[in-house]
């Protein structure tokens, strides 16, 4: 069993060239638009660009759930909890695991973020990474490894209606191993989106990862009637596509979304977000 489940994980790594990085786009609303979403601010903001953590303006917490590829064993499963200050900023406090018992990927983070103008807003957010493998009997073959790193962003919209993000995730290049110098790999993503109008928002972003090759990423949320937003989007490196919707009852706000790889299949997300104030 431990066999096989770390050939599988190899094997989703090595089709969708990817590497295990700990940081992992969070929400089902980013999902819907194939995470096309470094310019968006909302509580997911916490994982996909802190920047945008500015714009909160009442207590609310999220949880969010993700079955990649409809594998128990590859799932994620993160939670966050913000908390606006007044002038001071917004503080925030996540949490997010990939994986199952015999391999986990964890990642804690304390996020601060504040609008330093009209239009201008930044965040970092400092992080805790573990990773660990064990046995099928729950002992440990290659131990646990830990370490902390640092990550943040901003967002900015130069002129009405077209707004600007750009994020960063590990500029240390933190160690995780002493073991061939291995060190948790850096990302950059920036990007744009345009609000066509009250209905229509449209964006994309390039991320730059450990990889050799640029993930590029677009996707166009269309607000249906105050209550209903639909969504979908494509990527590249892999080659993705997604849809979604989302909903609001009061101060519950619903998103379900889909992602599609060719090979692997269908990755079902769904994330849930409570506003203890509504805003």
């Amino acid at each position: 069993m431990r066999y096989a489940l770390i050939s599988l994980f190899i094997f989703k790594l090595s089709v969708l060239n990817l590497i295990a990085s700990d940081n992992y786009p969070v929400g089902a609303r980013s999902a819907g638009v194939a995470n096309a979403s470094v310019t968006y601010s909302d509580l997911w903001s916490a994982f996909n660009n802190q920047g945008g953590l500015a714009q909160l303006k009442g207590i609310s917490a999220g949880a969010y759930y993700e079955n990649e590829f409809l594998v128990p064993d590859l799932s994620l499963k993160s939670f966050v909890f913000a908390l606006p200050a007044d002038k001071a900023g917004v503080f925030a406090l996540s949490a997010t695991q990939f994986g199952g018992t015999l391999y986990n990927e964890t990642k804690a983070g304390l996020a601060y973020s504040k609008q330093l103008g009209e239009k201008f807003s930044a965040g970092i957010q400092l992080d805790y990474l573990s990773t660990h493998i064990a046995n099928d009997d729950g002992g440990y073959v290659y131990g646990t490894t830990n370490t902390f790193t640092v990550e943040g962003g901003f967002i900015a919209e130069p002129i009405n209606n077209l707004t600007i993000g750009l994020h960063i995730f590990n500029p240390t290049r933190a160690k995780l191993a002493v073991y061939n110098d291995e060190r948790v790999p850096t990302s950059v993503c920036f990007g744009g989106s345009y609000k066509f109008s009250e209905k229509v928002l449209l964006s994309s972003e390039i991320e730059k990862d450990g990889g050799e090759n640029n993930i590029f990423k677009a996707g166009l949320e269309y607000h249906i009637v105050e209550q209903v937003f639909l969504r979908g989007g494509v990527a590249s490196n892999p080659s993705l596509s997604s849809f979604g919707f989302g909903f609001k009852l009061k101060q519950l706000q619903v998103d379900l979304a889909s992602t599609y790889h060719q090979v692997l299949g269908f990755t079902p997300q769904i994330s849930l977000v409570y506003n203890f104030k509504s805003e």
